[in-house]
């Protein structure tokens, strides 16, 4: 298991670091091409489209082909638009490029995410798979820091030289440690087929759905427009990234210890507390001029999202064992990428028409609405309770 999980960890906390460098400076470089609030919205929304349209065939490929060489594919792909987004002359060019980026990010982080569950044994979802997200958070949150001083220090377009660098390494490392897995992966279980149709009726899944694409929705309405915020209080690009390296590395640090949590109690307790407390800081960012404050929102916001998702993921992981693990990865994805698709559009249009402060107040209101619906669905397929069978069962053997 080691073999496969240190070194897919480290590749892809590298590939994170790269994708955060351009988050802080993403919204300014697009209204430097003279973009309004709707158009912000519509270029980072292309993002997500294609991840939409293309996670689940990408997760049910993977569950059929392997998954290292998609990996290496995507970390290819991300290379490229980051040599793209320099040369972009104008909007339509911008929206192309992020289309394709999305195809790159749907290749990557839902089929490592797979990978580590064909390595995860049954009762230790939640650690296993919460260490992982742990990686992708840790190298996240340090990317938007060195992507503002980088803009400070270099230029405009040194982030995006930076994402293509990194990208590179990442894809070296996993085309040289990474097993290849198209016969699977040694000592995991067997790879169930995908059946895609048949998850769609599953309460569990639609719960998961519910969660991860109103979480897309109002954490990309923070992401696309608390820069605009912030410029409006007068904070510089270092700033800027230092509040969304709060948020993630309030998720990161907190997403392993989160995740033996939901092996040992019981997660519909814990996706109710997590689901909603992580949008409520999101109504107090436009109240707070202060740049610590809205660092401690922010950090407040990620260990909240981090309680919850890491129930959500080790529900994701067992289901993913009957329906097949790539599948529900990219379902997980697709839904997360409708969230980020109809987030900033949605935000863009509350900017136009209430103001900078506008897109925070909306994005809170739903986070909060679709973190209650998507708890009814667990509560309703009945997968909030204790997973292990190490706690479900006496020593004997027998259940309990």
């Amino acid at each position: 298991m080691l073999a496969a999980f240190v070194p897919l960890f480290i590749a892809v906390s590298v590939a994170m670091i790269g994708m955060g460098v351009i988050s802080p400076i993403m919204p300014l470089y697009i209204r430097s091409f003279g973009a309004g609030g709707v158009a912000v919205g519509a270029v980072f929304a292309a993002f997500s489209v294609s991840r939409f349209l293309l996670g689940p065939v990408a997760g049910a490929v993977s569950d059929r082909i392997g998954r290292k060489r998609i990996i290496v594919w995507g970390l290819g792909l991300y290379a490229v638009v980051s040599v793209l987004y320099i040369v972009a002359q104008n909007l339509w060019q911008m929206g192309l490029f992020r289309l394709l980026h999305g195809v790159g990010s749907i290749l990557v982080t839902p089929i490592a995410q797979a990978y580590v569950g064909d390595l995860t044994p049954p009762g230790k979802e939640g650690r296993i798979t919460n260490l992982f997200y742990a990686s992708m958070f840790i190298g996240m949150a340090l990317g938007p820091l060195v992507g503002g001083y980088l803009v400070e220090g270099w230029s405009l377009e040194a982030p995006f030289y930076a994402m293509g660098t990194l990208s590179l390494v990442a894809l070296l490392g996993v085309a040289r440690w990474v097993p290849d897995d198209r016969r699977g992966v040694k000592g995991s279980t067997p790879r169930a087929a995908p059946n895609v149709r048949a998850a769609l009726r599953s309460p569990a899944v639609l719960g998961i759905i519910a969660y991860f694409a109103t979480r897309g929705l109002w954490r990309q309405s923070f992401n696309s427009f608390w820069p605009l915020l912030a410029a409006s209080f007068g904070h510089s690009e270092s700033k800027i990234g230092l509040v969304l390296t709060g948020y993630l590395l309030g998720e990161g640090l907190f997403q392993i210890p989160f995740g033996y949590l939901a092996d040992r109690f019981r997660r519909l307790p814990q996706i109710a507390l997590g689901g909603l407390l992580s949008p409520i800081p999101m109504f107090f960012v436009p109240l707070v001029p202060s740049l610590w404050g809205v660092v401690v929102l922010s950090t407040l916001m990620g260990v909240g999202s981090a309680l919850g998702r890491a129930s959500v993921l080790a529900i994701r992981t067992e289901v993913g064992r009957s329906h097949g693990m790539g599948a529900l990865a990219g379902i997980q994805n697709s839904a997360f990428a409708v969230g980020q698709a109809l987030g900033p559009i949605a935000a863009g249009l509350a900017f136009d028409l209430g103001g900078v402060a506008a897109p925070m107040y909306f994005g809170a209101t739903v986070g909060v609405v679709g973190a209650a619906g998507a708890v009814l669905l667990f509560a309703r397929s009945g997968t909030g309770g204790l997973c292990c069978p190490a706690l479900t069962r006496t020593p004997a053997g027998r259940k309990s």
